[in-house]
């Protein structure tokens, strides 16, 4: 038995970042503080059908932990925060299913539903399931928060599915070993002392467990709850409606993106209409112009035949900072950074190269 992941970059509900606000809220953090540079609107917080991207949410985290200086613990409080109602859908199906294994199953599949940035591959070993987390692909400055957030969030969610917790023979970290203090907070969490400075992110309980039938388990209710879970999975690949239109508009040029009144213009409506449209539908032009640039610079950084100033230029950023800023949000590092760990070689070394080779021809 293996369930691998998918992947980890996929829209989630606005429920995410109404959790990671007001956890932030009552340490003292301003919401405004927490939203800077993540183009989630405080209307988006309010709208149950609201949906943002997973680099939202990471800048989201970014805000927060850097208001408050990094707590060591904070990652944790966060994910116990994630109960079965938080998840929508998705927890009614997970917890109406007949045992924990088909639960397991379930969620799996339906991982997408979810909020998490880490990815979880499960497998039998033996008389063992392990639960191995995938997190290199997370920014360093954030990875020790989402992995705690994460894997607080599923002991959470396997407490309220089961009525108890899981009684788990060993739970490795790739960390060193912190204060104690932090220790203690991991202990309590999981019921038992971690293993630090190991190879993996993991835990590991007795496979008997995956054939304990859950509490709430009702196959009527977990038939229709997977049923919906699919349609929504499927609505969320896929932009729908005015949103899906302004998304083609802003694609379409890439070379000059329109503004959102230039949009409303050529959907014949004012810019007060598109916005309450796309409002209704769990969207904001910003946060479309934001998806759209950052899938252009992924496409143009691949051609490594453009500076980051003609990428800028291109994506109609006021200057080439600007773009370094969006791009630092959305990947956690600079974009010359990038470009060497994809082993793509900058413009701006090929022409000083060429330059040099000219010379010496000279």
């Amino acid at each position: 038995m293996s369930f691998k992941p998918t992947i980890w970059d996929f829209r989630r509900g606005i429920a995410t970042a109404r959790v990671l606000t007001q956890l932030g809220y009552e340490r003292g953090v301003s919401v405004d503080a927490m939203l800077r540079h993540t183009g989630i609107t405080r209307a988006q917080l309010d709208n149950p059908k609201a949906e943002i991207e997973a680099l939202q949410e990471v800048q989201l985290i970014r805000n927060l932990s850097t208001e408050l200086n990094h707590a060591s613990e904070l990652g944790i409080h966060a994910g116990c925060r994630y109960h079965v109602t938080t998840y929508g859908l998705w927890g009614y199906a997970v917890m109406s299913s007949p045992t924990l294994g088909s639960a397991v199953s379930m969620a799996s599949r339906m991982l997408n539903l979810t909020f998490s940035l880490t990815t979880n591959v499960i497998e039998r070993q033996g008389d063992l399931i392990t639960s191995t987390f995938q997190t290199d692909h997370l920014p360093p400055d954030v990875r020790q928060f989402i992995i705690d957030r994460d894997r607080a969030a599923i002991v959470t969610l396997q407490r309220e599915v089961l009525g108890a917790p899981i009684p788990y023979r060993e739970v490795q970290m790739k960390r060193p070993e912190p204060a104690p203090e932090v220790v203690a907070a991991y202990t309590a969490l999981f019921g038992v002392r971690p293993s630090f400075n190991m190879p993996h992110e993991r835990n590991i309980f007795d496979a008997s467990l995956m054939d304990l039938p859950l509490p709430q388990a009702n196959p009527h209710t977990a038939q229709l709850c997977e049923q919906m879970c699919r349609n929504l999975m499927e609505s969320r690949h896929a932009r729908t409606g005015v949103a899906a239109d302004v998304r083609d508009r802003l694609l379409r040029t890439p070379g000059h993106i329109p503004d959102m009144e230039k949009v409303a213009e050529e959907m014949s409506m004012t810019s007060r209409t598109l916005r309450r449209h796309l409002t209704a539908e769990g969207a904001t032009f910003r946060g479309l112009l934001e998806e759209v640039r950052r899938t252009l610079t992924e496409e143009l950084m691949a051609t490594a035949s453009l500076t980051h100033s003609e990428i800028a230029e291109r994506l109609g950023y006021a200057d080439v900072t600007t773009f370094i800023e969006a791009f630092r949000r959305w990947k956690g590092m600079a974009p010359s950074e990038y470009r060497r760990s994809q082993g793509l070689t900058p413009p701006t070394t090929r022409l000083a190269r060429a330059r040099l080779s000219l010379k010496n021809a000279a």
